[in-house]
């Protein structure tokens, strides 16, 4: 991953800290050490102090790895991040503006309006939904066999625009392949959770009042398009999903 990569995805994820920290459960607005006690504290040495706010280092260390789970790292992407000085720096200086951010936000009573509340609450149910299916997509991944030479490369191929733009992968070579065998993984793992989602839709009793919602002239959404499902989002319109109507190969075999 780029360091500009790497900006972009700490922005993110000390977008949801600040998120988490807001969330109060009888709707009034909690004094900041309620909203960031999670925080406070810990084992080991201190890591970041703001004010008389201290986080040592296992509390720094977990929520680092929680938010880099949350945006589908993997668990060797997680174990090189937690350990990289300008991962932990950027992500210290996050923290810091949601600290800052948060505690002025209460002295004034912020999170008190109802805007305030409609959103953390849209917010929250948004951040429960991206970590059950980022926990889906990493299960459904590990249980997905590698891709065989030429099928990576097919997938390559294939997803070559949308590989550049995401990943700045502008070429299949042996320093590239086991990134393209995981992105094929995660790719055929998001079709799966795709299909279970598209299944209990189909055992559920839905009903939509037309009479309030008005007649859409949109055509359905297919499966493969994760705007449809809301599965979460890596930064680009365009999914990376194997075609499965073609004869080239490429998904590999599985019983489900």
């Amino acid at each position: 991953m780029s360091l500009k990569n790497l900006k972009k995805l700490i922005l993110i994820i000390s977008s949801f800290s600040i998120i988490a920290c807001s969330q109060n459960n009888g709707g009034s607005s909690k004094a900041s050490s309620d909203s960031l006690a999670y925080l406070k504290g810990g084992e080991g040495e201190w890591v970041l102090k703001v004010d008389d706010f201290a986080i040592n280092q296992t509390n720094f260390n977990k929520d680092l790895q929680a938010s880099l789970i949350l945006q589908g790292a993997t668990e060797d992407q997680v174990a090189l991040y937690v350990n990289d000085a300008n991962t932990k720096q950027l992500y210290a200086d996050q923290l810091i503006n949601s600290i800052l951010l948060i505690n002025k936000a209460e002295a004034e009573k912020f999170f008190e309006t109802e805007e305030a509340k409609d959103f953390i609450n849209l917010s929250i149910r948004n951040i429960k939904f991206q970590y059950y299916v980022t926990k889906l997509l990493a299960d459904a991944s590990k249980n997905i066999p590698d891709p065989t030479p030429e099928q990576a490369q097919a997938f390559f191929e294939q997803a070559k625009p949308q590989l550049a733009q995401m990943y700045g992968i502008t070429a299949y070579n042996t320093e590239t392949s086991h990134i393209v065998a995981q992105l094929y993984k995660n790719a055929y793992a998001e079709q799966l959770v795709q299909r279970d989602i598209q299944d209990l839709k189909d055992k559920a009793v839905i009903e939509r009042n037309t009479t309030v919602l008005g007649e859409s002239s949109v055509l359905p959404p297919q499966i493969g398009n994760t705007n449809a499902t809301g599965l979460p989002q890596q930064g680009a319109s365009n999914t990376i999903i194997p075609q499965q109507n073609t004869n080239d190969g490429l998904l590999p075999r599985s019983n489900n």
